[in-house]
C-alpha cells in the first residue's frame, strides 16, 4: 500500500453539497440508495459525511483496511450517522460481516476491552466460538481468559506480563484478518472518549498491524468531551499519523436541516408544520445539534412559548413529563451505567414485579428507554449523565449503596462476567463511601484485570489510598507491601515505567533488609530491571546490592537469577569484569538444574568473550553450548537467537547474522513476541541486511518494527536505524539529524546503554560528514569514544571508521588526529571485522594510492560493508587524481557511482557527483548515473529538489511528501520553498506548471 499521511476531512457542509471529487452521477445514485433507508430522518443534513464514509469504506474493502475516525460533539448524530453507513453497506456489500463494540464509563476505573469483547462476540455470532478458537490457534488460551465464555483455557496463561497482552493482541488481529479473508468486514467502536488504556492500546495496534485484508474500522467520539488533559488527546494525534486513518469531523446542521428534520418527523415529534414560530424558535435555539433539537421539538407541547435554555433544562423537563416514581427508577438506572440488566434494577429498585414493569413500561413509552432481550438502555447517553449530575449528594450516596449488595448477591456469567462484577463492586462500594468494602473489592479487581494493566494499576492506586485509612486492611485485603508489588507489577506491565520505579522504591523503603533479606533481594532485582528499562543508571548498583542479600550457600534459584543478571548488565556496560560474572552464574545454575539461567548465562560469557576480542574462539563454544540449551523454553531460544544474531553482525560475519535474525524473527511472530523478541530480530536483521549491500531489506524491517510501536531501547534502536536509512538512501541529513535529535532526549543513553549511545553519536557524525562538516564529525567521535571506557568491536571498530572518514575528508588536519586514530586501534587482527575496518583506517591515514589499492581488496576479501567499500574506491579515485592518474581516478569513480546506484544510496551518489564535478568539470568523459533524467525546469534545483516537484505537480501536501519520500514534514516544506524561491514562482500550482512545461 503507497504510503500516504492521515487525511483530515471535514464535511459539514450544511447546505449539503457533494465532496469535491464525486461527480454528480454519483452523488445522486448514492442519496437514491440513502434515501431508501428505513429511518431517514436520522440523515438529514448529513449526505457529504454518508458520502465520505462511503469512500472510505469502498478505498478500504478494495485496497485493504481503512478506519475513519468519525468526531463531533455530544448529540451532534454520530451514531445516527453510522448506523446509517452501516445499513447502506451491508445492503450494498454482498456478505459483509458487521461487528461492534462500544466503550463503557465506569467511573476512574475503567472497564478493560469493552469494545473488543463485544466486537468479538458478534464475530463469533456470525462465525461460532469453535471456529474464533481454531482461526486462534495457539492464542486460545487468551482469548478464553479475556472471553470465559469461549471456554476454558487448555493451558496456563499467565495473564501478566506484556509478552502476555502483546499475543493477546496479535491473537485478535489475526482473527480479524481471517475474518475478513472470508467476507469483507465493518467494525464499529463507538464513544472513544470513554476507553480504558487497554482498549486504546489496542485499537492503536490494529490499526499499524492489520494487513491489506477488507476491513473498515469506524471510530467515534465526543469532540467536547477533550479538555487539555484528557487521555484521547494524545491518542487522537498519534492516530491521525497513520497513513490508514481518516478523520470526519461531524458539525451542527444548517437552519434549514434543523427544520427539516424536526418537520419531517412531525407525528412524533408533536410538532405540526404550521407552527412555524416555535419551529423557528427551536431551530434557533437547538444550535445545530440534532439530539437537542428533537429533544426540544419532544417538550414544546408542555412548555408552550417558554423553551429551555439548555440541552440539560430540555432532558430534564422531558424527565418531569413522566409519574414521580418512574423519575426515580430513571435516577437509579443512572447510577447504574448506560445499561442495565433487568435482574439487577430488580434488584436494587425493591418494587413489586407488576409495579416495577409498569413504571419501565411508561419511560419506554416515553423515549427515554430502549429495552432488549435482557435489560434496559437509555435513548442517549446524555439523558444518563444528566440525570446523574442532578442527584444530590445524599441521593447518589444512598443509590450507589442499594446497588453494591444487589451486585454481590447475583451470579456472574455471560452477561456478567466475574471481573466486570468486581470492577462495578469497587465503584458503587467507593461512591457509598463504604471504604473497608471499597477496598476489599478494588483489591480482588485488580487482580481479576486480565490484560488490562492500566486498569489495574488504578484499582491498586486506589487500594493503596484506602488502606491508609481502613482499619484492619492488611486483614480486609491484603498487606500494604504485597499491594505495593502488585501495583509495581501492573506498572511494568501498563508500560508506565516510572510509576513502577517509585512503587519498588516506597516498598524497599519500607522492607527491613536484616530481618527480610530475600524479599528486599526480589525488590531489588525488579527495580534493576526497571532501570535497565527506563534506560537510567543505578540498573547494575542496584543488582550489586541484590546480590549482598541473597546467601551464597546452599545454592538457590534466586542467587543463579541474580548472578545472571548481574553479568548482563555487565556486558550492556561492557565491562570485562561480566566474563567472570557470567561464569559464577553458570556454576550457580548448574547446581540448582536451571537450564534456562544456565543458556542465558551462557549467551553473555559467549558474547563477552567475543565481542570484547577476549577469547572469540572459546566465546562461539559458549554460543553453541547455550544454542544447545535453548529448546528448554522459547524465551531462551529466542534469547540466545538475539544474542547469536547481535555477536556474528559485531565480528564481521553479516550473511549469518542477518539469516539468524529473520529466521528467530518469524519464530517470534509465531510465539506472540514480535513487538519485543521480534522487533530486536528485526533490527538485528536490518542491521545486517545495511552491511551487505540490502538497504531496501533493511528499511522495511525498519519499519515494520517501527509499525508495532516498540518500547523504550527498542524504539531508540529502530530510529536510529530508520535515520542512517534517511541519510544514506535519501540524502536526508535533515529528517535524519530531527530523528537524532529526538533520541537524544534519552539523555541517560551513555550510562546506560553505552550501544545505543555509541551508535547514535556516529550517526550524528555521520550527519555532519554529509553536511559538509568534518571537523564536527570527528569531534563527536573522540568526544565519544574517549568518553566510553570500554572497547567493543562491533561499535568501537564503526565508529573509528567514521573518524577516519573525518580525517579523510577534513583540511589542515591538527597534528594529533593521526595519533589518537592509532592509539584506538587496540583490536588484534583476528576476526573479519577488524581486518575490514583496519585496512580501511590506514589507509586514511596513509593517504596513498598503494594503500588505497590494498585495503579495498581486504575490505573485499572480508565481505565489508558495500557502501564503506564503494566510500574507499571514492577515496582511492582521489587519491590516484593527486597521483596525476586521471583515468585510473575516473574509473575508479565510475565503480564507486555503479555502487552507489546497485544499492540505491543518494548520499554515496552525491559525493561521486561532488568529487566528478571538481575533477573533471571541463572533460566530458566524467563519470555519468544510469538513473532516468529528471525534466530540466532549471532554477538549479538539486535532485532532491526535483524529486520534491515531481511530487508536487502530482498535487500531494508537504504531510504526503514527506510520507512518500520518508522525509519529515518540516524538511519536505523547506524543499518547497527553496523550489518556489529557485524558479521565481509564488505558488505550488505555478510550479507544477513549470514542471510540466519542463517534460521532455
Amino acid at each position: 500500500m503507497t504510503s500516504m499521511s492521515a487525511r483530515h476531512v471535514v464535511v459539514s457542509d450544511a447546505a449539503g453539497h457533494p465532496p469535491v471529487g464525486r461527480g454528480d452521477d454519483d452523488h445522486v445514485a448514492f442519496a437514491d440508495r440513502a434515501s431508501g433507508l428505513s429511518d431517514a430522518t436520522s440523515i438529514v443534513g448529513r449526505m457529504p459525511e454518508l458520502e465520505r464514509l462511503h469512500g472510505i469504506r469502498d478505498a478500504a474493502f478494495d485496497g485493504g483496511f481503512g478506519c475513519a475516525l468519525v468526531g463531533g460533539e455530544a448529540g451532534v448524530g454520530k451514531t445516527s450517522l453510522v448506523n446509517a453507513a452501516a445499513a447502506i453497506a451491508d445492503r450494498d456489500v454482498a456478505g459483509l460481516t458487521i461487528a461492534r463494540g462500544e466503550c463503557v464509563p465506569l467511573g476512574g476505573e475503567g472497564l478493560p476491552y469493552a469494545p473488543v469483547v463485544g466486537l468479538l462476540h458478534d464475530l463469533a455470532h456470525r462465525f461460532t466460538e469453535a471456529t474464533l478458537l481454531e482461526w486462534a490457534g495457539a492464542g486460545a488460551a487468551e482469548l478464553c481468559w479475556l472471553i470465559p465464555e469461549f471456554g476454558d483455557p487448555q493451558e496456563p496463561v499467565d495473564a501478566g506480563g506484556a509478552q502476555t497482552r502483546l499475543r493477546l493482541f496479535e491473537t485478535i488481529a489475526g482473527l480479524i484478518e481471517e475474518a475478513a479473508r472470508r467476507a469483507p468486514l465493518l467494525i464499529v467502536i463507538e464513544d472513544l472518549h470513554w476507553a480504558d488504556d487497554s482498549s486504546r492500546h489496542l485499537i492503536e495496534f490494529l490499526l499499524r498491524a492489520i494487513g491489506p485484508v477488507p476491513v473498515m474500522l469506524i471510530l467515534t467520539y465526543r469532540t467536547d468531551e477533550l479538555t487539555r488533559r484528557h487521555p484521547l488527546r494524545p491518542f487522537l494525534a498519534e492516530l491521525g499519523r497513520l497513513p490508514v486513518v481518516t478523520r470526519v469531523e461531524v458539525g451542527p446542521l444548517g437552519a434549514a436541516e434543523v427544520e427539516q428534520l424536526i418537520t419531517s418527523g412531525s407525528a412524533a415529534l408533536g410538532v405540526a408544520d404550521e407552527q412555524r414560530s416555535l419551529i423557528k424558535r427551536v431551530v434557533r435555539a437547538s444550535g445545530g445539534i440534532p439530539y437537542f433539537a428533537v429533544e426540544l421539538a419532544r417538550a414544546s407541547s408542555s412548555v408552550g412559548s417558554d423553551l429551555p435554555e439548555t440541552l440539560r433544562d430540555t432532558l430534564l423537563l422531558r424527565v418531569s413529563r413522566v409519574g414521580e416514581e418512574c423519575q426515580r427508577l430513571l435516577r437509579l438506572l443512572a447510577i447504574g451505567g448506560n445499561r442495565v440488566e433487568h435482574d439487577l434494577i430488580a434488584a436494587v429498585a425493591e418494587l413489586p414485579a407488576g409495579e416495577l414493569e409498569s413504571t419501565l413500561r411508561e419511560a419506554v413509552e416515553a423515549n427515554l428507554l430502549i429495552p432488549d432481550s435482557s435489560g434496559y438502555a437509555f435513548r442517549h447517553a446524555l439523558m444518563r449523565e444528566v440525570l446523574d449530575d442532578d442527584l444530590l449528594p445524599g441521593e447518589r450516596t444512598r443509590m450507589h449503596r442499594a446497588y453494591a449488595p444487589s451486585l454481590e448477591g447475583m451470579s456472574v456469567g455471560p452477561t456478567l462476567p466475574e471481573s466486570v462484577r468486581a470492577v462495578e463492586l469497587a465503584r458503587h462500594w467507593y461512591a457509598a463511601r463504604d471504604n473497608a468494602e471499597a477496598l476489599r473489592w478494588s483489591v480482588a479487581a485488580a487482580r481479576l484485570q486480565r490484560y488490562g494493566f492500566s486498569e489495574a494499576l488504578r484499582l491498586y492506586e486506589r487500594a493503596l489510598e484506602l488502606h491508609e485509612v481502613v482499619p484492619d486492611a492488611d486483614r480486609i485485603a491484603a498487606p500494604l507491601l504485597t499491594l505495593l508489588d502488585e501495583a509495581a507489577s501492573s506498572a511494568a506491565d501498563a508500560g508506565e515505567p516510572e510509576r513502577a520505579l517509585a512503587l519498588l522504591d516506597e516498598a524497599l523503603r519500607l522492607t527491613d533488609e536484616e530481618t527480610d533479606p530475600l524479599t528486599a533481594a526480589d525488590r531489588l532485582s525488579e527495580k534493576s530491571r526497571v532501570l535497565q528499562n527506563l534506560m537510567q543508571p543505578g540498573a547494575l548498583e542496584t543488582v550489586d546490592r541484590a546480590l549482598s542479600l541473597v546467601p551464597r550457600e546452599p545454592p538457590t534459584r534466586r542467587l543463579a537469577d541474580v548472578l545472571t543478571m548481574r553479568a548482563a548488565r555487565l556486558l550492556l556496560l561492557h565491562k570485562p569484569a561480566s566474563i567472570e560474572a557470567a561464569r559464577e552464574a553458570i556454576v550457580a545454575a548448574r547446581q540448582v538444574d536451571a537450564i534456562g539461567l544456565e543458556a542465558h548465562a551462557r549467551n553473555t560469557l559467549g558474547s563477552a568473550l567475543i565481542v570484547l576480542d577476549v577469547d572469540p574462539e572459546q566465546g562461539w563454544t559458549e554460543l553453541d553450548q547455550a544454542g544447545a540449551l535453548s529448546p528448554v523454553s522459547d524465551n531462551v531460544r529466542l534469547r540466545h537467537s538475539i544474542n547469536c544474531s547481535d555477536t556474528l553482525y559485531q565480528t564481521g560475519r553479516y550473511r549469518e547474522s542477518f539469516d539468524v535474525a529473520v529466521r528467530a524473527r518469524d519464530v517470534a511472530g509465531r510465539l506472540g513476541q514480535e513487538r519485543r523478541s521480534g522487533v530486536m530480530l528485526a533490527g538485528n536483521a536490518a542491521e545486517a541486511a545495511m552491511a551487505l549491500g540490502d538497504w531496501s531489506r533493511a528499511r522495511e524491517l525498519v519499519e515494520w518494527a517501527l509499525k508495532l510501536s516498540p518500547p523504550g531501547n527498542h524504539w531508540v534502536h529502530q530510529r536510529r536505524l530508520l535515520a542512517s536509512i534517511l541519510l544514506w538512501v535519501d540524502d536526508d541529513a535533515d529528517a535524519a539529524a530531527e530523528i537524532l535529535c529526538e533520541i537524544s532526549a534519552h539523555s541517560q543513553l551513555a550510562a546506560t546503554g553505552p550501544q545505543y549511545f555509541a551508535a547514535l553519536q556516529q550517526s550524528l557524525a555521520e550527519v555532519a560528514l554529509a553536511n559538509g562538516d568534518p571537523v564536527g564529525a570527528w569531534d563527536i567521535e573522540r568526544r565519544t569514544l574517549d568518553t566510553l571506557p570500554w572497547a567493543e568491536l562491533g561499535h568501537d571498530l564503526p565508529a573509528l571508521g567514521v573518524a577516519a572518514m573525518a580525517y579523510g575528508r577534513a583540511d589542515g588536519r591538527p597534528a594529533d588526529w593521526a595519533p589518537w586514530l592509532r592509539q584506538r586501534m587496540i583490536f588484534r587482527d583476528t576476526l573479519p571485522i577488524t581486518r575490514q575496518w583496519a585496512s580501511y583506517i590506514e589507509a586514511e591515514l596513509r593517504a596513498s594510492t598503494q594503500q588505497w589499492t590494498s585495503a579495498i581488496a581486504t575490505m573485499r576479501a572480508a565481505a565489508a560493508p558495500p557502501h564503506m567499500i564503494g566510500y574507499a574506491t571514492l577515496r582511492s579515485a582521489a587519491s590516484q587524481l593527486a597521483d596525476g592518474q586521471h583515468d585510473e581516478a575516473r574509473r575508479s569513480a565510475q565503480v564507486a557511482r555503479e555502487l552507489a546506484d546497485r544499492m540505491g544510496l543518494r548520499l554515496l551518489q552525491r559525493w561521486v557527483v561532488e568529487f566528478c564535478d571538481a575533477a573533471f568539470a571541463d572533460d566530458p568523459k566524467g563519470v555519468r548515473s544510469g538513473d532516468s533524467p529528471q525534466p530540466d525546469v532549471g532554477g538549479g534545483l538539486t535532485p532532491r529538489e526535483q524529486e520534491v516537484l515531481t511530487l508536487v505537480a502530482d498535487g500531494l501536501s508537504n504531510r504526503q511528501i514527506g510520507q512518500q519520500l520518508v522525509i519529515s514534514t518540516k524538511t519536505a516544506s523547506v524543499h518547497v520553498s527553496n523550489i518556489l524561491a529557485k524558479l521565481g514562482v509564488g505558488s505550488r500550482g505555478e510550479a507544477a506548471a513549470v514542471f510540466r512545461a519542463g517534460r521532455p
